[in-house]
């Protein structure tokens, strides 16, 4: 894929697009309550170089299972495809009243009709074009876009949410974001044969997801 997204919001944007799609799509073919798998976008500076999609039977697995399946995958997206940024699409919760929901677990609360939580889906984008010992920083940043189902198997879309700065302070469960952070401060690897990308991908698919390279 062509080298158009150089910057960090582009590269969520389309990551954007591409859940908003996706959701829709899975909710006109099966229904409300329909979810999406989670989705490791790897970007080498501004291309897109794979995509990979976790199987529809391990999100139903305990999350610290599913945590690990995805540490381990991102390590070896920033190792061994040398990504510089990785984008985390996955379906969540949001508050509109972080007072409200203070210390409450939003799944919970979401049951509340009148508990000031809806479901979104969320990027979580985290990035480190140098290496840490060249002055290298890793960011984090975070949208939420939030969704309501209408009438005829559709989706209404709310108005992105952003957390440029400081996005750990909206997150109750902060393992995910953690992860990432871990697999892009690790070092690159040179030199890999040609022939072992083939065990990597075979790796990848019977440790659980579909990949996608570009």
């Amino acid at each position: 894929m062509d080298g158009n997204y150089d910057d960090e919001f582009s590269k969520i944007a389309l990551c954007v697009t591409a859940a908003q799609l996706a959701k829709s799509t899975a909710v006109k073919d099966e229904g409300i309550g329909e979810d999406l798998t989670m989705n490791f976008f790897g970007w080498v500076g501004g291309e897109l170089a794979i995509v990979c999609q976790m199987r529809s039977e391990l999100m139903k697995w305990p999350i610290e299972a599913r945590l690990e399946k995805c540490a381990q995958l991102c390590s070896v997206l920033r190792r061994y495809w040398w990504t510089t940024s990785i984008s985390m699409v996955a379906e969540g919760y949001y508050s509109s009243n972080q007072k409200k929901t203070k210390n409450k677990e939003l799944s919970t609360v979401f049951l509340d009709p009148n508990g000031a939580v809806g479901e979104c889906v969320t990027v979580t984008h985290v990035s480190n074009d140098e290496p840490i010992k060249s002055g290298g920083k890793i960011d984090l940043t975070m949208v939420a876009v939030p969704y309501k189902y209408t009438l005829g198997r559709g989706v209404e879309w709310g108005e992105m949410i952003v957390y440029p700065q400081g996005p750990d302070a909206h997150l109750r469960n902060p393992k995910f974001p953690t992860m990432l952070k871990r697999a892009l401060s690790e070092k690159m690897v040179d030199d890999l044969p040609p022939e072992s990308y083939d065990e990597l991908r075979i790796l990848i698919k019977s440790n659980g997801f579909h990949l996608q390279e570009f």
